[in-house]
C-alpha cells in the first residue's frame, strides 16, 4: 500500500502540473500578473494570515501533549511544524514522510510515544474540524439552493450528529484497536516479525491517544476550537485576494471558496501542492457564483505563492533540525518555562 502511494504521487505531480499549466493558459498569465500587482503589499498580509494558521495548529499540537511531559517550546514546535508541512507538500512520500519526520524530530525533546501520539491526536482533531467546516458549507449550499426546503439541511445535521455519536461511542467503549490486532497475529507470520520490534511503541502510542480522548475532554474542545479557527484564516485569505482583484468580494463567496479548497485538499491529498486541482476547484466554485474563470485561477495561484514561501522556509528548517544535536534535559525545561 505504502509503495503504491509512493508511486502515485510522482504520477499525480505530472498530471497536476499539466492541469496547472492548462489553467494558467485558460485564465491568461497576464490576468494573473495583474492580480498579483493589484495585491502588492497585501501579499505580506497574506503571508501573515497563513502564518497565523500555522501558529494556531502549533498551539493545538502543544495542547495535545500530555500534561507534565517534557516538551519543546512553541517556537520550536512552530519550526517543526513548518518542516513537516514542507515535506508533506514537496516529497513523493507526502504525509507518510512529513508527519513521521515531524514526530521523529519532536522526539528529541520528548519521549517517542508522546511525540507520535501528540502528532496523531492533533491530526485527528484537525480532520474532524475540517469535516465540520465542509459539512457547514454543504448546509449553506443546500439552504441557498432550496431556501424553502429544510429537509436537506436536517439530513446533513442528522448525519453529522450520528457520526459524532458513533465516533464518541467507539472511543469510549473500545479498549483499543492496534493492541488486540497485534496480540492476535500468528507468532511466525511475516507481519508479526516485521512489527515485533515496534510493538511496545505502537501500543504505548495507542494508549496515550485513547487516554487523551477519554480523560482530557476540556483539552479536546479547546483544540477543536483552534482547529476550526484555522479554516477561517483561509476564508480571510480568499476575501482579501478577491476584494483586491475583483473589487466585489463577499464573505459568503470567500467562505464557499475555502470550503471547496478544503474539500479538494482532502480528496487529492496525494497530489503534491494540490497542483492543478486547487486551481480547478477555485475556478469552478467562483464561476458558479458569477465570477470569471480567470478570477478563480488567480485566487488559487496567489494563495499558492504564499504556500511556496512557507514551504521554502520549512525546507530550510528541516535541514536545520536534521543536523541539530539532541537538546539537554535542562535546555528543554528552560525553553518550555519561557515559551
Amino acid at each position: 500500500m505504502k509503495q503504491r502511494l509512493l508511486q502515485l504521487r510522482p504520477l499525480a505531480a505530472i498530471v497536476g502540473l499539466a492541469l496547472f499549466l492548462y489553467a494558467l493558459r485558460s485564465a491568461g498569465v497576464g490576468t494573473i500578473l495583474d492580480g498579483a500587482r493589484a495585491l502588492g503589499t497585501g501579499f505580506l498580509l497574506l503571508i501573515l494570515l497563513s502564518g497565523l494558521r500555522h501558529a494556531l495548529r502549533t498551539a493545538a499540537w502543544q495542547a495535545s501533549i500530555a500534561p507534565g511531559a517534557a516538551r519543546p517550546g512553541l517556537i520550536t514546535l512552530f519550526g517543526l511544524r513548518l518542516a513537516g508541512e514542507a515535506l508533506n507538500c514537496t516529497t513523493p512520500a507526502g504525509p507518510l514522510l512529513g508527519e513521521t519526520a515531524k514526530a521523529w524530530a519532536a522526539s528529541r525533546w520528548m519521549s517517542g510515544s508522546s511525540s507520535a501520539s501528540s502528532v496523531l491526536i492533533e491530526n485527528l482533531i484537525y480532520g474532524l474540524a475540517a469535516g465540520l467546516f465542509m459539512l457547514s458549507g454543504a448546509i449553506v449550499v443546500v439552504a441557498a439552493i432550496s431556501p424553502g426546503i429544510h429537509l436537506g439541511i436536517w439530513i446533513v445535521v442528522a448525519g453529522l450528529t450520528a457520526s459524532l455519536v458513533i465516533a464518541c461511542a467507539v472511543f469510549h467503549l473500545a479498549g483499543g484497536l492496534i493492541a488486540p490486532i497485534l496480540d492476535r497475529l500468528p507468532a511466525g507470520s511475516r507481519v508479526k516479525r516485521f512489527l515485533e520490534p515496534y510493538e511496545s511503541q505502537l501500543k504505548a502510542v495507542e494508549a496515550e491517544v485513547y487516554r487523551f480522548f477519554r480523560a482530557r475532554r476540556a483539552a479536546f474542545l479547546g483544540i477543536l476550537a483552534l482547529e476550526i479557527s484555522t479554516n477561517f484564516t483561509g476564508v480571510a485569505e480568499a476575501y482579501l485576494i478577491l476584494k483586491v482583484t475583483t473589487l466585489h468580494a463577499s464573505l459568503l463567496t470567500a467562505y464557499l471558496a475555502e470550503v471547496a479548497n478544503r474539500l479538494v485538499q482532502f480528496l487529492f491529498a496525494f497530489v503534491p501542492f494540490g497542483l492543478g486541482v486547487e486551481e480547478g476547484a477555485a475556478a469552478g466554485t467562483l464561476k458558479s457564483l458569477g465570477y470569471s474563470l480567470s478570477q478563480g485561477v488567480s485566487l488559487a495561484v496567489l494563495r499558492r505563492a504564499r504556500s511556496v514561501f512557507w514551504s521554502g522556509l520549512g525546507l530550510l528548517l528541516a535541514a536545520h533540525y536534521m543536523g541539530a544535536r539532541r537538546p539537554l534535559k535542562e535546555e528543554v525545561q528552560y525553553e518550555a518555562a519561557h515559551s
